[in-house]
């Protein structure tokens, strides 16, 4: 197994069979294969486009991305960090592990005993499942016709002659025959139910305010009154066979192949043949831009790209509209989530991200506009400097994440300082 970081130089293991395979291969090609991508839709992030890659070259050298994951190759695994992960003194991604528990909104405590290190990557698999399954239950619970098999007196469908000699001999008034209904209760939803018994086996959700995850799942339990677990295996085999094809449905598809893994135990990927390349992608930078929106909803408003809502126009006739991360009218701050190593420029911004935050600025007439980013080394703003013309400021501002720590509770302590120092700064910029 090769233990790799976020936004780091990989050359070294160019010859990897995995890295070669997956080189320069962006994620609209991974999405239509086997792999579990996070948030579920590439569409959900802004910064997660299609033309983003996990591992690409550029003048002979081979970097990693904003993505974390772990990808399988019969025996070979590759597995991507955070560069905020401490491979000497961390059993699992600290940081990774709070950032979905915030974003999430929920706490995950693994009841079943194990000795496996690697099961900290099976765990994000139960992390994921909520969304997957709130994101597909907006379309309403799945239904598809079935097969169901009746023996009474009101003939619905054709007679199953076998059955019903077997069943009915002496004749008594009862006729066994065959029908197609369409149903909640069908191979798909009996998936999710035998995942949710697996989930609640093993571990203990703490949703805090999140209702609509628990809605969901009283759902399907409601709706899959025949649920036997002794048909576990018959019911995973029947959906590896059968994937959700229709494009409507494309929420439930993912969330079948989730469900698929989870039962399946495996670690890191969807799929059955050993030659074939799986995994885990999950997006850092868009974990850190909804991260800070729960930090900083109260004061900034978060427009959604996806959902076209709070975005501004770059001109009067409104032809272009744009969606700056955070922005406060009241304060006159725009501010913008970029997930990069910011730590050694000083107070330079490339020139791509200074023109951004520039033009934000100046549409909607603010004072200050300014990066956020995690830092392992400070906690302290830096004013990158004031702009002539019409004026304004600009800034870099971290929130420090904490390392060397000897536990995820002593993590947590930590990071929620940093948060209480980051957020009196943004409301205290000068």
């Amino acid at each position: 197994m090769i233990q790799l970081k976020d936004n780091s130089d990989v050359t070294g293991y160019q010859d990897n069979l995995i890295i070669q395979e997956l080189l320069d291969r962006n994620l609209n090609d991974l999405a239509k294969e086997n792999f579990i991508i996070f948030p579920p839709q590439i569409g959900s992030s802004e910064d997660l486009d299609g033309e983003n890659y996990i591992f690409r070259q550029h003048n002979r050298r081979i970097q990693t991305g904003n993505i974390v994951g772990v990808m399988k190759k019969g025996s070979d695994e590759v597995r991507i960090n955070s560069r905020f992960y401490d491979s000497i003194s961390d059993s699992e991604d600290y940081f990774l592990k709070y950032l979905l528990h915030r974003v999430l909104s929920m706490n995950i405590i693994r009841t079943k005993v194990s000795m496996d290190s690697d099961d900290s990557y099976y765990n994000l698999l139960a992390f994921l499942f909520p969304m997957y399954l709130n994101q597909a239950m907006e379309k309403g619970v799945y239904k598809e016709y079935v097969k169901k098999q009746y023996n009474d007196a009101n003939v619905k469908g054709p007679i199953n002659v076998a059955r019903h000699i077997k069943a009915n001999t002496p004749f008594v008034g009862r006729i066994a025959y065959d029908t197609r209904e369409f149903s909640y209760d069908n191979r798909l939803t009996q998936l999710i139910r035998h995942t949710l018994e697996k989930l609640n086996a093993e571990y203990i959700y703490d949703f805090a305010s999140d209702s609509l995850t628990k809605e969901n799942m009283t759902a399907i339990i409601r709706e899959t009154s025949s649920y036997s677990r002794s048909e576990r295996f018959e019911i995973l085999a029947e959906n590896v066979a059968n994937p959700v094809r229709h494009g409507y449905f494309e929420e439930y598809y993912l969330l079948q192949k989730l469900c698929i893994q989870i039962l399946n135990e495996q670690r890191v990927g969807f799929g059955i043949e050993d030659d074939e390349v799986h995994g885990i992608i999950i997006d850092v930078a868009w974990l850190w831009e909804e991260y800070l929106n729960t930090l900083l909803k109260e004061q900034f408003i978060h427009p959604e790209n996806k959902n076209s809502r709070y975005g501004i126009s770059l001109f009067s006739d409104m032809r272009h509209t744009v969606y700056p991360d955070f922005y406060s009218r009241d304060k006159r701050i725009v501010l913008d989530a970029k997930y990069k190593q910011l730590d050694r420029s000083e107070k330079g911004l490339n020139r791509e991200d200074r023109y951004q935050i520039i033009s934000y600025l100046h549409v909607l007439k603010a004072e200050k506009a300014g990066i956020a980013y995690p830092s392992k080394e400070t906690e302290s703003l830096v004013h990158v400097g004031t702009l002539h013309g019409f004026g304004g400021q600009l800034f870099k501002l971290p929130l420090k994440v904490p390392q060397n720590m000897s536990s995820y509770d002593e993590f947590s302590e930590q990071i929620i300082h940093s948060e209480s120092c980051f957020k009196s700064k943004v409301l205290t910029i000068q």
